[in-house]
């Protein structure tokens, strides 16, 4: 076996779907390792058909606890192929049979393998195989996901060989995975990882009517009990609405003990009087600029972001202003307070996550104008009160988890307009008004319909094959938002809606559209099947009356014949007389 740019240096496993070799990139001269489905599913052409639409979205997915790949492609007989990052460790499952792992250890590790499914969750991907064999551990104790996807391109409706090679793994999926993959979501990875939990505390699988992991295991607190238990709730309605859902309850488990002693110094510096109010359950970010927590509210359990910033730096005023205001699309802030060195503010925690997440395909055109549009109700509202965002960027577009768009910082400092953290969502020299946002809006609305950011061609949006397959309509919208002179934009967010507005209504009626010819074609089809019936049995009619025809023109002849001979023996009878 030969794939190019790769050299094969040994095997390291065999599993039911794909062999996985250690290689080196020759290029870069690093170790990676190659994973090559089997042949016997590669035969297949419903995995070949899977492999070319999926696996370039598992290729985009880029977290901290998805093992990335690198590369994929095609053997000359056709087999499916995937290069990955090399790690060193060892993975769940030969962890747990060694045993040794403290309580805090296994949450510690949950809450990684959370962060992961939530985010392949977000991109609209979904595992399908989440088990400890697929957990790996590396040498700094970071859990990573691995075959996230791959266990997509092994459908278990494709074949039986299929089928037998999915059993290995019977005991992880979830009732609606077992019975048939077209009833598979999100929430059949939250029952997948309810038996991994199970599994990674009490040692034993849940069969049957098992019990409760509590009465197998000592050191198991109630919340943990029954988050595990939820999981595992055959009707997936009843389970964590997601994986954040599950982190959450894991965080307020450790409280705070993960975190290194530096990191609780930090972040209480500046805010020691919120200590007998607040617990601190995780660190999001710490930056030059910034650091972001999260806090649980020690007396009704709820949690909050408090983040904290340079005291000069901006964003107090606006975040103030905004303080005694409330919209639907607007982070709720709770409080702010200030010192010599810092700015804080108290805010509502949302674990939908951001924009940036969500963005490593294309949306489909009508979606992404109902998210710009969330986007915009809020943004309408802020400028009705005088208060400019001035920095919109994916990553501080947030979601509840209800799905529902909220936005956070405004008024920060403009300080990615250099490094890796480019802003391109605002022109460097351009003093931010009202029409700045909508600069901000137009390009996050680009990205949502093309995938990609825009490239510029003499302060114009250069075409591209994905963008000039828009509606006439929506890339006047997108081009009129995105000017570089501000005075030539859009001069206020409702306008911009009102645009958006008249898009939506023309999807609606397409659909309409599409429905009525979508129902004409089904009553010509059912039209046309039935005259084929009504052919059919005029045939058969037919063809039943050509052999009744046949039959009496038998019993006539019969009946003839029989005449003849009785009139040919009454003559003979007459002549012997």
């Amino acid at each position: 076996m030969k794939i190019p740019g790769y050299t094969i240096i040994d095997t390291i496993g065999t599993g039911g779907m794909a062999t996985v070799y250690k290689g080196i990139q020759d290029s870069l001269k690093r170790k990676v390792a190659i994973k090559v489905i089997h042949k016997k599913l590669a035969n297949q052409p419903a995995v070949l058909e899977q492999f070319a639409r999926e696996s370039y979205i598992i290729a985009q997915l880029t977290h901290p606890h998805i093992i990335h790949v690198i590369d994929k492609g095609l053997l000359g007989d056709k087999t499916p192929y995937f290069i990955m990052e090399y790690l060193q460790g060892q993975d769940l499952a030969q962890l747990i049979q060694q045993g040794g792992f403290e309580v805090n250890k296994k949450i510690e590790l949950l809450i990684q393998i959370c962060k992961a499914l939530s985010y392949a969750h977000k991109n609209g991907v979904i595992h399908r195989d989440i088990k400890p064999a697929n957990i790996f551990i590396d040498q700094e104790n970071h859990a990573h996901v691995l075959d996230f996807g791959i266990a997509q391109f092994c459908d278990s409706q494709t074949t039986q060989d299929t089928e037998d090679i999915l059993m290995g793994t019977l005991a992880y999926m979830s009732p609606e995975q077992q019975s048939g993959s077209v009833n598979i979501t999100l929430l059949s990875d939250i029952y997948s990882l309810g038996v991994l939990m199970y599994v990674l505390f009490t040692g034993q699988k849940p069969v049957g009517n098992f019990t409760s992991p509590s009465d197998l295991a000592a050191g198991i607190k109630p919340l943990l009990d029954n988050l595990i238990l939820d999981c595992l709730k055959n009707d997936p309605l009843d389970r964590p609405s997601s994986a954040d859902k599950v982190k959450d309850t894991l965080l307020q488990l450790l409280s705070g003990t993960h975190l290194k002693p530096e990191q609780k110094e930090l972040a209480e510096e500046g805010i020691s009087s919120l200590k007998n109010r607040f617990a601190l359950l995780d660190v999001f970010k710490e930056e030059k600029h910034s650091a972001i927590y999260l806090y649980e509210n020690k007396k009704d359990h709820s949690l909050l972001i408090i983040k904290k910033r340079p005291v000069w730096s901006k964003g107090f005023n606006e975040t103030n202003l905004l303080k005694p205001l409330s919209h639907k699309h607007i982070a709720k802030i709770y409080g702010t307070s200030k010192n010599a060195r810092y700015y804080i503010i108290v805010m509502q925690y949302l674990n939908g996550g951001s924009l940036q997440d969500r963005l490593i395909v294309a949306t489909p055109w009508d979606n992404a104008l109902r998210i710009v549009r969330e986007i915009c109700l809020g943004l309408a509202f802020t400028h009705q009160n005088d208060i400019v965002h001035g920095n919109l960027r994916p990553s501080n577009i947030l979601f509840d988890e209800n799905g529902i768009i909220k936005l956070s910082d405004f008024g920060l400092d403009d300080h990615y307009q250099d490094g890796p953290e480019k802003n391109w969502y605002k022109l460097q020299s351009e003093e931010k008004t009202k029409r700045t946002d909508i600069f901000s809006v137009g390009v996050i609305l680009y990205q949502l319909l093309t995938g990609t950011l825009p490239r510029w061609k003499n302060k114009k949006i250069a075409p591209t094959e994905s963008f000039e397959q828009l509606p006439k309509q929506l890339k006047s919208l997108v081009n009129s938002m995105v000017k570089w002179t501000p005075i030539a934009r859009k001069a206020t967010m409702n306008q911009v809606l009102e645009e958006i507005d008249v898009l939506l209504e023309y999807h609606i009626q397409l659909c309409m559209e599409e429905a009525k010819t979508q129902q004409w074609e089904n009553q010509q089809a059912i039209e046309k099947a039935l005259e084929e019936q009504r052919k059919a049995k005029l045939k058969q009619i037919k063809r039943w009356l050509l052999i009744g025809s046949g039959f009496i023109a038998l019993i006539s002849i019969g009946i003839f014949y029989q005449d003849i001979l009785s009139l040919f023996n009454q003559e003979v009878i007459n002549e012997q007389l």
